[in-house]
């Protein structure tokens, strides 16, 4: 997997990533050995079930994050983690990453329950967090583009945006017609949340004490704004449509100050557009 125009991984893993990847490891280690001491019990008391928690077992809803149903289980987690975890936590800073993680993945495990879970039933990985953080880092950087390796062999390139999307009708559908099945439920809630946190929280200054409702609305018109007037390529003189300027270098250099002074954190969609704008520049 890799982004073009984006970092390289060998910059070193960030604070919260490096903690949650060994973190959920040891947790797993934990959980093999106590569930051979315990014939599974302790799995049961630290998953997240509707029964538990009816018996005010509150701890369940952050606990089972850490708690993986075998190897690969958790490997794919961790990969998922390792490779939008980085940049995502860079970009919005390790307070509000971490507040995003658990958030996610606490709201991934209550969805489950409203939609999928049974009283017998139980959930558990950290599948509903990672989503969420895919969701964010699609929500903040929509045109990446993610080279994914299908069956670890066939590469397959796609936006940021669409691969959020296409696991996120994967889901739905999966929920649909597996009823029961994988926590399908969770990754959909999970990922929505990372989305539209990433999308608008960040902007917003959602998790950092600074939300401004009227910037809110103003940068939700101007999306509107940029959505219904659309601009076209290729043939967009046969429809009389002006094709898409690229921004000047004025406005790109705002855009790069600000950055410098207050991270990417602070950019509007506006701003966003005009640095993906300037990418596409030929």
């Amino acid at each position: 997997m890799n982004y073009r125009n984006s970092y390289s991984f060998a910059s070193g893993l960030t604070p919260v990533v490096r903690f949650l990847l060994i973190g959920t490891t040891a947790a797993y280690l934990i959980q093999v050995i106590a569930d051979r001491a315990t014939g599974g019990g302790f799995t049961k008391l630290f998953s997240l079930s509707l029964d538990g928690l009816l018996r005010l077992e509150l701890w369940q809803p952050v606990t089972y994050l850490f708690l993986h149903g075998g190897l690969w289980h958790l490997i794919l987690n961790m990969l998922g983690l390792f490779f939008f975890g980085p940049e995502t936590e860079r970009a919005i800073g390790t307070r509000r990453f971490l507040a995003l993680y658990f958030a996610c993945g606490i709201l991934a495990g209550l969805g489950w329950i409203l939609i999928s879970g049974t009283p017998a039933s139980y959930c558990l990985g950290a599948s509903g967090a990672i989503f969420g953080v895919l969701g964010a880092f699609a929500g903040l950087f929509p045109q990446r583009p993610v080279t994914l390796l299908v069956f670890f062999v066939i590469p397959v390139s796609l936006r940021a945006r669409t691969l959020a999307i296409a696991l996120g009708l994967f889901s739905l559908l999966a929920i649909i017609s597996q009823p029961g099945q994988i926590a399908y439920a969770a990754h959909l809630v999970g990922g929505l949340a990372g989305y539209l946190y990433g999308l608008y929280g960040v902007n917003q200054g959602l998790g950092h004490g600074s939300f401004n409702p009227r910037q809110w609305w103003n940068d939700l018109r101007w999306r509107w704004h940029r959505r219904k007037f659309k601009v076209l390529r290729g043939s967009d003189r046969d429809w009389g449509i002006e094709k898409e300027e690229p921004p000047s270098s004025q406005e790109v250099d705002e855009v790069l100050a600000k950055i410098s002074k207050w991270g990417l954190g602070r950019l509007t969609p506006r701003d966003r557009d005009i640095l993906d704008r300037a990418s596409r520049r030929r």
